[in-house]
């Protein structure tokens, strides 16, 4: 029997990502358009996960090349000391950083996540003068929104049905059947 997810009697948007942070995140916050039911909810199972925490290092010099290179629109002011060039401002409940400034330049997480290709916005970073390099380490893989697959699949190996795995990571729908 064909079943859909609903919300308030329409289809839902099925957001979906890899890993989470151990908390999903909001639509709101990742895309700025809020979703009543995209928002974020405990996944803890996910700080287990294969590859959950990873590290990057940058030296300043890859970095530099990296954002300028990009389709990032700003005049970047790069000082003569790397140690200033990246500052962390918000980070959301779920440590998705919300803005980032970097020469100058306000961004956001996910902007310099895809410069970067960090597996996540939910990033920490620390410069090493003695080796002139970044280090950005993430938590979880994706975007974080929706349904986490690693969480979803541990909540099924503990006992969960697909019913309960479902409105828990988008809370407020209802399933119901076609046809």
């Amino acid at each position: 029997m064909p079943y859909i997810l609903e919300y308030e009697g329409e289809p839902i948007i099925a957001a979906f990502s890899s890993i989470s942070s151990g908390k999903t995140e909001s639509a709101e916050t990742v895309w700025g358009n809020k979703v009543d039911y995209l928002v974020s909810v405990e996944s803890t199972a996910n700080t287990t996960a294969p590859r959950y925490f990873e590290t990057v290092e940058f030296t300043a010099d890859a970095f530099k090349e990296k954002v300028t290179d990009s389709n990032l629109e700003g005049d970047f002011k790069w000082s003569d000391s790397p140690a200033t060039w990246i500052t962390v401002g918000d980070v959301s409940d779920a440590e998705t950083v919300l803005d980032v400034t970097v020469a100058g330049q306000v961004l956001t997480g996910q902007q310099l996540r895809s410069v970067l290709s960090l597996r996540s916005a939910a990033f920490t970073v620390e410069y090493d003068e003695n080796s002139d390099t970044f280090t950005f380490s993430t938590k979880g893989y994706g975007h974080g929104v929706g349904m986490s697959q690693y969480g979803a699949n541990a909540m099924a190996k503990s006992g969960s049905t697909w019913e309960e795995i479902l409105l828990y990571y988008y809370p407020g729908t209802t399933i119901r059947t076609c046809g």
